[in-house]
């Protein structure tokens, strides 16, 4: 099986790299810096495509030890983990030793069980993969709790058809952009077609859209991503959440758009992954006060959909 071992220190921008050398695509974080063998995994992995080739750390304590092999957490892509313990050993731990570390570590939290040395990723063929991109401008409360009650709306469907994406949700403007390999530039035209013609529809939006294709997930990566310089220092305060498809798939996403655009408006921004993380167990991980009228709906085990988290900007003292 082809795999990557990425040593402490390593951030993704350079396993990226690495991959790109070897025809490889493998499973990691957006953001430039963070690191592939530590925080990442230790939080659960979340990545873009994570509808096709499964989330870094499937089946770890943020999700469930047991799995359904069709579930997209079922497909493990943290191989082995070397780890120096409290008692000073150097061990190794996977499938077949110190199994209990091994699920532990996958999704456990950062720096909890040890220091991670290395972790080594499975890896996956390089493809084409297809994007669609949206950017509204709003001065229509209205029309903006529209365009993210179709965003709601349409979750279900392109989930299912592969596509894993990030909606930023600002005051007055909404960012949407959807991934996903192995789909034509024609396929994913047709796909969101409908949806950037309601987005124009709507009053008091300024509105930008577009599709493109990449050759391979580092062309992807790299046009989004290596160019934008890393930020550091940012004073954020971080609140998430998992989303559960029956709170999504309600036949009422107006009134979902509604509570999230209150929510929202609290707060600097509000993150959504979009992703099908399979039939997980939840835990809720942190909650604002502001969002607990949607934590008193989650259900313990029950299919993911979305992943939110708010974003709340301090001033530095």
């Amino acid at each position: 099986m082809p795999a990557f071992t990425f040593g402490a220190g390593v951030q993704w921008i350079e396993a990226y790299e690495a991959a790109r050398q070897h025809n490889r695509a493998i499973v990691g974080a957006a953001s430039r810096s963070v690191g592939a063998a530590g925080g990442w995994l230790a939080g659960g992995g979340h990545s873009v495509i994570a509808p096709n080739y499964g989330l870094g750390t499937p089946n770890s304590p943020v999700w469930t030890k047991s799995y359904s092999l069709n579930c997209f957490v079922g497909v493990d892509n943290v191989l082995e983990i070397m780890i120096v313990t409290a008692d000073g050993g150097h061990v190794i731990a996977n499938a077949y030793r110190n199994e209990d570390l091994f699920w532990a570590l996958r999704g456990g939290g950062g720096g909890t069980w040890g220091v991670v040395t290395s972790v080594t990723y499975k890896t996956h063929p390089s493809t084409p993969l297809s994007s669609a991109n949206l950017l509204a401008n709003s001065t229509n409360a209205s029309s903006t709790k529209n365009i993210l009650a179709e965003i709601i709306r349409l979750t279900p469907s392109l989930v299912e058809q592969g596509y894993g994406g990030y909606c930023f949700i600002f005051a007055g403007q909404i960012q949407l952009g959807f991934l996903s390999p192995n789909v034509t530039a024609e396929e994913t035209q047709a796909t969101f077609l409908p949806f950037f013609e309601f987005a124009a529809s709507q009053p008091g939006l300024s509105v930008q859209n577009s599709t493109a294709t990449y050759r391979d997930s580092w062309s992807w990566y790299e046009t989004l991503f290596v160019a934008s310089a890393a930020l550091v220092g940012t004073p954020s305060e971080m609140s998430s959440w998992l989303l559960p498809q029956d709170i999504i798939q309600t036949g009422k996403p107006e009134d979902l758009a509604a509570e999230l655009l209150d929510v929202t408006s609290r707060f600097a921004y509000l993150l959504v992954f979009l992703h099908n993380l399979g039939k997980t167990r939840v835990w809720i991980l942190t909650l604002s006060p502001a969002a607990s009228s949607l934590a008193d709906r989650f259900h313990v085990w029950a299919p993911i959909l979305w992943d939110l988290i708010l974003f709340g900007e301090r001033a530095w003292p």
